[in-house]
């Protein structure tokens, strides 16, 4: 069944890039998704590099808009794909599933795929979003990416990109075209239940220091709630701090 309009690509540099064009010139559809077999120059979260290999990732965008939808920030998007993709991959049975705040995918504790969401904004109203997403399937090594993983290697299955595309489409079809935007409790709840390193003391890096604390959850404005080691209880942006794998970091 097709969710999507399909556009699929030899090769682009970006699929983001693509989408963003196709709006800025007025061409681009509610629903649009752009899918490549190879992505020369993928972006992720600061600015980082996202690097896949040839027919060994999933990198695909889609484009949504919200013209009668109010969306009250923009973090509602990144909650609601981070929960979609995190129910599509259990359902392929991809083993100890977790989300790195604020919108990595993990699975062993390690790196399988992250979401890059670039918005639009009209009079201060966010009107469009561009939802890029990525996801390492067949990779067996990863150069000076120690934190990286494939679904490969979680679960010894060659995987092919339609077929995980297929499925990682009705869910997000579902989550992003069926959901209730005002009410989004229910899901910042399975976020959070699914939230990596969730009440366990855990390395960040911030402008002035690195140092320990314990994330307790996200809010529905999308700040991490961590406790201190003085047991203060703050509440951090992603501009503010960064989650770190290392946890021998001090």
């Amino acid at each position: 069944m097709t969710y999507f309009n399909l556009i699929k690509l030899n090769a682009t540099s970006s699929t983001n890039d693509y989408l963003k064009n196709k709006y800025k010139k007025g061409n681009v559809s509610d629903g649009d998704l752009v899918w490549t077999i190879n992505q020369t120059s993928g972006r992720g979260q600061r600015q980082n590099k996202w690097y896949s290999d040839f027919k060994d990732s999933l990198t695909f965008s889609i484009f949504r808009q919200f013209k009668d939808i109010e969306i009250s920030n923009p973090f509602l998007i990144s909650l609601i794909v981070s929960v979609g993709i995190h129910k599509a991959l259990k359902e392929l049975r991809i083993p100890n599933l977790n989300i790195k705040w604020p919108n990595d995918i993990l699975s062993e504790n390690k790196k399988i795929g992250g979401i890059l969401i670039e918005n639009f904004f009209t009079k201060g109203k966010l009107t469009a979003s561009v939802i890029g997403v990525g996801l390492n399937l067949n990779q067996l090594s990863f150069q000076n990416i120690p934190n990286a993983t494939s679904l490969r290697k979680v679960t010894g299955i060659i995987w092919d990109q339609q077929k995980l595309l297929d499925v990682l489409m009705q869910y997000l079809h579902r989550f992003l075209f069926q959901t209730n935007f005002q009410n989004l409790d229910n899901i910042l709840i399975q976020y959070n239940d699914k939230l990596w390193k969730k009440n366990k003391r855990v390395a960040f890096e911030s402008n002035s220091s690195n140092f320990m604390a314990i994330p307790k959850g996200v809010s529905i404005e999308g700040k991490l709630i961590i406790e201190t080691d003085e047991k203060q209880i703050l509440e951090k942006d992603t501009n503010q701090i960064r989650m770190l794998y290392n946890p021998n970091l001090l």
